[in-house]
C-alpha cells in the first residue's frame, strides 16, 4: 500500500509545507493529501518554488496524492460550480496530481428530493467531463450529510452520473457509520475507488466529534478520537483485504486530534507492520 498523510491534520499547527515534506520523506510516506486551503497558501507564498520542490519530493518518493476541497453543487448559478472546478483542476495540475476530492453536496440523501438529486448529478457529470479534459478524476468522498452517506445512495450517485472520471474516496469509518461492514462496502465500491481514508473512533456515541463545526474549531472536542488499532473499525482486517487485492491506490491517514506528527509516525509504523504480517500470512 501507498500511505499518505493529510495536511488537514495540521490545520491548527504552525507548520510549513517544507516541514510537512521533510516529515513525509523522513517517515517514508508515499504522499501528501493536500487540503485546498493549504495548496493555495503555498502558491501565494512561494509559487515559483513549487516545481523544484515537487521535483525534490518526487525524487525522494513522495508525491501529492490528492487535492481535497469543496464545491457548492447547489448554487443557483450554474457557473459557480464550474468555475470552482476549473480552479481545482488547475490546482491539481500545478501540484502534479490527477485527483480532486469534493463532497456530494451538503444534504443527507434521505432528505434529498428528486430535484436535488437531478441537480447534483448534472453538476457532477459536468465536473467529471471537465476532469476528463484535464486528464484527472473528480473524487466523491463517502461522508455523512451528503448524497454519498449510505452505500445505496453512493451507488445511485455513481450509476446515474455514469462517467468514467467520477471516482470514490472510501472512508472506512463512515462506511461503518452508515451501517455497512467496511469490507463489504469496499467490495461494492472497489471498481470506482481511487483513495481510502483511514481514521477511527472509540464508539458510535462519539461520532459527533467529526461534525464540521467541531472538527474545524481549535477548541473543539477531541474525546473519542483513537488510534486505528484501538477503535470500532477493524483495520487489521481491512489492511489484510487491501494486501490480498494488492491495491494500487493511496490510503490517507486522517487525524483530527492533537500531536499530529507523533500520531502519524506511530500509525504509519502500525500500518506497515500489519501489512507485513498479512503479507507473510498470505504467502505462507
Amino acid at each position: 500500500m501507498k500511505y499518505s498523510l493529510c495536511s488537514i491534520s495540521f490545520r491548527h499547527e504552525l507548520v510549513s509545507f517544507h516541514d510537512l515534506v521533510r516529515f513525509a520523506r523522513e517517515q517514508e510516506f508515499a504522499g501528501i493529501e493536500l487540503w485546498g486551503i493549504h495548496a493555495r497558501a503555498v502558491l501565494r507564498r512561494c509559487e515559483h518554488e513549487v516545481p523544484s520542490l515537487l521535483d525534490r519530493m518526487e525524487a525522494d518518493g513522495v508525491r501529492i496524492s490528492m487535492i481535497s476541497d469543496y464545491i457548492d453543487l447547489y448554487s443557483e448559478d450554474d457557473q459557480v460550480a464550474l468555475k470552482r472546478g476549473r480552479e481545482l483542476f488547475a490546482l491539481a495540475k500545478t501540484f502534479r496530481t490527477r485527483k480532486v476530492r469534493i463532497f456530494a453536496g451538503n444534504r443527507p440523501s434521505a432528505m434529498a428530493d428528486s430535484e436535488t438529486w437531478t441537480q447534483c448529478i448534472i453538476r457532477l457529470r459536468e465536473l467529471a467531463r471537465m476532469a476528463s479534459e484535464h486528464d484527472s478524476y473528480l473524487v466523491i468522498e463517502t461522508h455523512p450529510d451528503t448524497l454519498a452517506d449510505t452505500l445505496s445512495s453512493t451507488l445511485r450517485l455513481l450509476r446515474e452520473t455514469n462517467h468514467a472520471h467520477l471516482r470514490v474516496n472510501l472512508d472506512f469509518l463512515h462506511a461503518w457509520e452508515w451501517g455497512s461492514d467496511p469490507i463489504d462496502a469496499y467490495r461494492e465500491l472497489k471498481s470506482w475507488t481511487v483513495n481510502y481514508h483511514l481514521k477511527n473512533i472509540s464508539g458510535r456515541n462519539r461520532l459527533d466529534v467529526f461534525a464540521p463545526n467541531n472538527v474545524y474549531s481549535p477548541s473543539g472536542d477531541r474525546i473519542g478520537l483513537t488510534a486505528l488499532s484501538d477503535g470500532v473499525v477493524d483495520y487489521s482486517a481491512i489492511i489484510e483485504q487491501l494486501v490480498r487485492d494488492d491495491s494500487p491506490y493511496t490510503a490517507s491517514i486522517e487525524w483530527f486530534g492533537e500531536q499530529p506528527f507523533r500520531y502519524l509516525e506511530s500509525e504509519l509504523a502500525w500500518l506497515k507492520k500489519q501489512e507485513s504480517l498479512r503479507d507473510v500470512s498470505i504467502n505462507s
